[in-house]
């Protein structure tokens, strides 16, 4: 019989219940791909991560799994994972602020973690520089949310964009539409294989959050994540370039409230004229559960 603890944290909220659930193993040294795999499968959140010792660079490896498979790179799992080190005292922790690196598929990967009487509550991922891919035509991208063209916005326009997994940000013209979309599955594995994850978002309208997104992921065994770091990032990168985002501020994205886990995700790009330099993510990380699989 072997044992493993897990801990289960809810990302991008500061109150349980809401957010992305994230179920994290932090020794799981001895555990094959194939085990991990199938542990993933049994926890059925989003994404399971794995933590064993650092491989050259960072603090520790981790190992990301959805239902379906391993991807390289994942947001609210990178956040999640980094507030679960901290407060199991896994790296060393400095108040208010302590550095972590996570040896993620991508390579290092850094984290500030706020730290506040001893214990993570919120944490910043830099994405780094987005890639540009390509502009996503109109038809393509209303037909694979059952939509019409009409329905997208009449100036931003699809497009493809990557801070370490590709995402097609489809902008469109108003929260009540991006309430009515959803995924064709008849095509949508051949629109993800060109351009990335599905990401439709709108603009509200308000302060905050400014905007509002939802992401479909059928293929990874995911209807829809309350909150996807991953999209977020690339999200706001395109604003940025687009002029919506002023570069170096804060703004709240909002996620997951059709799936009844409201989310929200701060979001900045840093660079200056027209360069974008980092890609910042944020979000509060809070405990919910733990526990054992034991087989």
């Amino acid at each position: 019989m072997r044992t493993y603890r897990f801990f289960q944290v809810d990302v991008f909220t500061d109150r349980a219940f809401a957010g992305n659930p994230l179920a994290v193993f932090p020794e799981a040294a001895g555990l094959s791909a194939e085990e991990m795999q199938a542990i993933a499968r049994e926890m059925n959140v989003s994404e399971t991560t794995f933590v064993t010792p650092p491989e050259g660079q960072g603090d520790v490896r981790v190992r990301i799994f959805t239902p379906g498979r391993e991807i390289p790179f994942a947001g609210h799992p990178s956040i999640g994972t980094a507030c679960t080190v901290v407060r199991l005292g896994m790296v060393p922790t400095d108040e208010p602020i302590t550095r972590v690196v996570l040896g993620l598929g991508v390579g290092p990967t850094a984290l500030e973690v706020t730290v506040r009487g001893g214990q993570p509550v919120s944490a910043v991922l830099h994405q780094g520089v987005p890639e540009f891919g390509e502009e996503i035509p109109r038809k393509e991208a209303a037909a694979v949310l059952g939509l019409q063209e009409s329905d997208l916005h009449e100036e931003l326009r699809p497009w493809g964009v990557s801070t370490g997994l590709p995402y097609a940000v489809i902008p469109l013209r108003n929260t009540r539409t991006l309430a009515q979309a959803w995924f064709r599955l008849d095509i949508l594995s051949d629109f993800e294989r060109r351009y990335g994850d599905l990401y439709p978002f709108a603009l509200t309208g308000d302060d905050e959050p400014f905007a509002e997104a939802r992401c479909f992921g059928p293929n990874e065994g995911i209807l829809e994540d309350p909150a996807t770091g991953s999209a977020a990032g690339p999200l706001a990168a395109y604003l940025a370039r687009e002029g919506v985002l002023p570069l170096g501020v804060r703004r709240v994205l909002a996620q997951g409230g059709h799936t009844g886990r409201p989310s929200e995700l701060v979001v900045s790009v840093l660079g200056e004229r027209g360069h974008i330099d980092d890609v910042l993510v944020e979000g509060a990380v809070v405990p919910v559960l733990s526990g054992e699989v034991s087989f």
